[in-house]
């Protein structure tokens, strides 16, 4: 299972907070599925790609576990 998040570049968002939302989003991720692979870029456009994932409910797991970690700012600091 891959989970490819894109992040918009025109939102300047530094690559420590991108740095720091992929590890945080790689912890969670593998606590659930633990042979995901996360990966976290930023390109000229916001998506969420979940290639290989083909149970809707772990997909709206996944989507939930995202939203939460992006309001979720603690692992900011």
């Amino acid at each position: 299972m891959r989970i490819e998040i894109m992040l918009d570049k025109n939102q300047k968002i530094s690559q420590s907070v991108v740095d720091a939302f992929q590890e945080e989003v790689h912890k969670r991720v593998t606590a659930l599925f633990p042979d995901a692979v996360v990966q976290v870029r930023q390109v000229s456009y916001t998506k969420i790609e979940m290639p290989g994932v083909k149970v809707d409910e772990d997909r709206r797991r996944l989507n939930d576990l995202l939203q939460n970690v992006w309001e979720d700012d603690s692992w900011l600091h």
